[in-house]
């Protein structure tokens, strides 16, 4: 997937969710013409929703879920479903690149005969999920060694995380691009497309002025912050990019209702972007003061995460801390020494020589 999680804020306080019983792979209206779809995932993160608008004789689907069996289940129900009337998905868009939401794109494309739509920014990254060659995995081993953790321990953690790359169809061959400022005419309504930086390189939420809804993917979500990570392959300061892009965010719409991936609908979209940079910002914090000795990302985990982490958490908590030091470091807050090809962070003006 990645599942986009890191660990739950305190007690939201901030957001009004929107009351809703949502059950697997039965859509529920959630605005004039939108249905909410929840679709199974096996991880901690057990879900994932895709929102159905009406457009015209059909619907435009926004993101898809896995390409797994109880997944393929739960779509067979919904398309059963009264709700979608026997109508057919006539546009399928995907808002970033991780398995979850990209994972049936393929599947979808060849049912209904119609293109994917993604930004050009995400569908350039996809391209790794139809390169046989590689193993994502395994490329972080490198990554995770330089930053603190045991050789041995981190072939053993990459060796031993699900293997949900397995769980994307072949992507379609049909693609269209768009960027951010775009707008999609779907239906009735028109939805500009803003894009989101540092959980993906070029997420894709989609926000309609007149209704004031949007769609918001990973970028904002309730309960619980989108991962942001490095990775062997991206950017080295992703965090950077995404505090800059989740500005953007607060000052749309009214008080626009927010569809999100993950969990339900809620409104206070302001106060949620604050909540989550202020997360951001108390990590920081503890960080530096923490590294007042050089530290590695990996001693820094129980500074940031106060559980017992599995491979995959692991995988995702590397990436957190790492995306956290290096945004440090791009603030000059702290400086960054590579000894013994294993790189420590300590709070600038001492670092010894």
């Amino acid at each position: 997937m990645n599942p986009s999680r890191s660990r739950a804020l305190s007690p939201v306080t901030a957001i009004r969710p929107e009351p809703l019983t949502i059950e697997i792979g039965v859509p529920v209206p959630v605005a004039p013409g939108i249905l909410l779809l929840r679709l199974p995932l096996p991880f901690a993160l057990d879900h994932i929703n895709v929102y159905l608008l009406e457009d015209g004789d059909g619907w435009a689907l926004v993101d898809t879920g896995l390409d797994w069996a109880d997944s393929r289940a739960a779509w067979e129900r919904a398309l059963a479903h009264p709700l979608l009337g026997g109508r057919p998905i006539r546009r399928l868009i995907v808002t970033h690149h991780h398995p979850d939401h990209i994972g049936l794109a393929g599947w979808h494309a060849r049912r209904w005969g119609v293109a994917l739509e993604i930004s050009a920014g995400e569908w350039t990254v996809s391209g790794r999920y139809g390169d046989p060659s590689r193993n994502p995995h395994l490329e972080r081993i490198g990554l995770w060694t330089k930053n603190g953790m045991a050789p041995d321990d981190a072939r053993a953690r990459a060796e031993g995380m699900p293997s949900n790359l397995r769980m994307i169809h072949a992507l379609p061959e049909a693609v269209r691009h768009f960027e951010s400022g775009d707008v999609l005419e779907i239906g009735a309504r028109r939805w500009r497309c803003v894009v989101g930086r540092g959980h993906a390189p070029e997420h894709i939420s989609l926000f309609s002025a007149e209704d004031d809804i949007l769609l918001s993917g990973d970028h904002v979500l309730p309960r619980i912050s989108p991962n942001i990570s490095v990775w062997p392959d991206g950017p080295q300061n992703p965090l950077a990019q995404y505090l800059e892009s989740l500005g953007d965010f607060a000052p749309l719409g009214r008080d626009p209702l927010v569809l999100p991936s993950h969990h339900g609908p809620f409104r206070g979209l302001a106060a949620r972007v604050a909540e989550i940079q202020g997360l951001h910002v108390k990590r920081l914090a503890t960080l530096e003061v923490f590294c007042a000795e050089p530290r590695t990302a990996h001693e820094c985990l129980p500074q940031l995460f106060n559980r017992p982490l599995n491979g995959q958490q692991m995988a995702f908590a590397m990436g957190e801390a790492i995306a956290h030091l290096h945004y440090l470091a791009g603030e000059g807050r702290v400086q960054r020494v590579l000894r013994d090809d294993v790189a420590r962070f300590q709070r600038a003006g001492g670092v010894a020589s």
